[in-house]
């Protein structure tokens, strides 16, 4: 692997064993089968050594010991292929909640059984203070960008089938857990717009289209560099109160049509280790603006 794929292996390794409960996803993967993307997006796709194992473990129901074993003659046995599932497990299938309509929706390009990171909200004692009010207009905070703010809502996204798997970082998670069950953010709506239009489908049909050269590798590092910007958790929903707002009722579908609208597209020109220069443009409140950030973590005093 390369400098960018091991950044991306190590990313989505280290996120794995973050879970509730933690996984080892390195032992899942067969000899051989291993393709890592240059980008936690696309993540790692690999053949899976136990497909069913994998499951067990993504739905939170870790294998217990001598499960699987044939029984002596004559002997009975109980199922302890896996052990229940944890209520605060991190991943959720349409196992845990089948009538979700959303939650299906939002599986509906997944190939096999598919599971999605949900976010928890911290507990009141490790909540911290709710942000100052923002000094100047939405149009001065969006200037800044995207880069490096201390909200972030990404999400582990798994599928698992017999001859193929895959895992990967959402850089849009959706998916709340709450005490009522899986709710659904509007976030949604710029995960399918961003990650599953724009930097899956027209990238992987611009890439075919191109074809396998030089040309098409620029192509499509091009596309997975740009993102559209709607009104988000991370830029604290700027404009959606007023698009909202103005649409008159459920049958003025020109209004509705509107509030889904993206509100600026950024590009990130150069990717350093831990941080980002990034070109971004904003319309918004009948205004446009045009500026350069640079955003991420830094080491302080050259410290690593």
């Amino acid at each position: 692997m390369d400098a960018s794929q091991q950044r991306t292996f190590d990313t989505i390794v280290a996120r794995c064993k973050d879970l509730i409960p933690p996984i080892d996803i390195a032992r899942h993967i067969k000899a051989g089968t291993r393709q890592v993307a240059n980008n936690t997006l696309d993540g790692i796709t690999f053949e899976a050594v136990d497909p069913d194992d994998l499951i067990a473990e993504l739905g939170g129901r870790m294998k217990l010991p001598g499960a699987g074993k044939t029984p002596a003659p004559g002997s009975f046995s109980i199922d302890t292929t896996r052990s229940p599932r944890p209520a605060n497990a991190s991943m959720i299938s349409m196992k845990e909640d089948p009538q979700h309509w959303a939650l299906k929706a939002s599986f509906g390009a997944t190939v096999g059984e598919g599971f999605r990171e949900q976010w928890r909200p911290p507990p009141p004692s490790l909540r911290i203070a709710p942000p100052l009010p923002r000094h100047g207009s939405d149009r001065v905070s969006l200037a800044f960008g995207e880069t490096g703010k201390r909200l972030t809502f990404t999400a582990l996204h798994a599928a698992v089938s017999r001859n193929k798997c895959n895992i990967h970082i959402d850089e849009r998670g959706f998916v709340v857990a709450m005490p009522e069950g899986a709710l659904v953010t509007p976030t949604f709506w710029g995960h399918i717009a961003n990650e599953l239009l724009l930097k899956t489908l027209f990238r992987d049909w611009l890439d075919g289209l191109v074809g396998d050269n030089v040309v098409g590798a620029l192509v499509v590092e091009a596309v997975n560099r740009i993102s559209l910007r709607f009104s988000d958790a991370e830029n604290g929903f700027a404009g959606l109160t007023e698009r909202v707002n103005r649409i008159s009722g459920i049958g003025d579908v020109r209004d509705i049509g509107k509030a889904l609208l993206p509100i600026g597209v950024s590009a990130d020109l150069v990717r350093l280790r831990n941080s980002t220069i990034q070109a971004n443009y904003y319309w918004h409140d009948g205004q446009q603006t045009l500026t350069l950030s640079w955003g991420g973590t830094f080491d302080k005093f050259g410290s690593k």
